[in-house]
């Protein structure tokens, strides 16, 4: 037996795989559908909160966030809406910096 220690980075276990997002399509009032990779989401109290990016913006190297708030919830969809609030905005957002992410959020 040798006595290399093993060094798990140095295996690659997932290969090249890039990290995955799921993806959400949100229909606007003019029926415009828009699909959008769920970054994160945070529960406030009773309050879901996602923070999404444009999947045809995602590759942009600082794609514009939104902060959507969940609505209503039937049995076949989520109904969300984007924070407009700037004070709600801001305490999503400062919350959402405040967890273990893996993206960097500048505004």
């Amino acid at each position: 037996m040798s006595d290399d220690k093993l060094n798990i980075d140095d295996l690659n276990l997932f290969g090249d795989q890039e990290e995955t997002y799921e993806v959400v399509s949100m229909v606007d009032d003019d029926g415009k559908e828009t699909d959008f990779f769920v970054m994160d989401g945070i529960d406030i109290g009773k309050q879901r909160y996602l923070l999404l990016v444009r999947t045809e913006d995602f590759d942009l190297d600082e794609p514009e966030a939104f902060i959507f708030k969940e609505i209503n919830v039937t049995e076949d969809e989520c109904t969300y809406e984007i924070v407009d609030d700037e004070k709600e905005y801001n305490k999503v957002l400062l919350l959402l910096q405040d967890e273990d992410s893996e993206y960097e959020m500048k505004f």
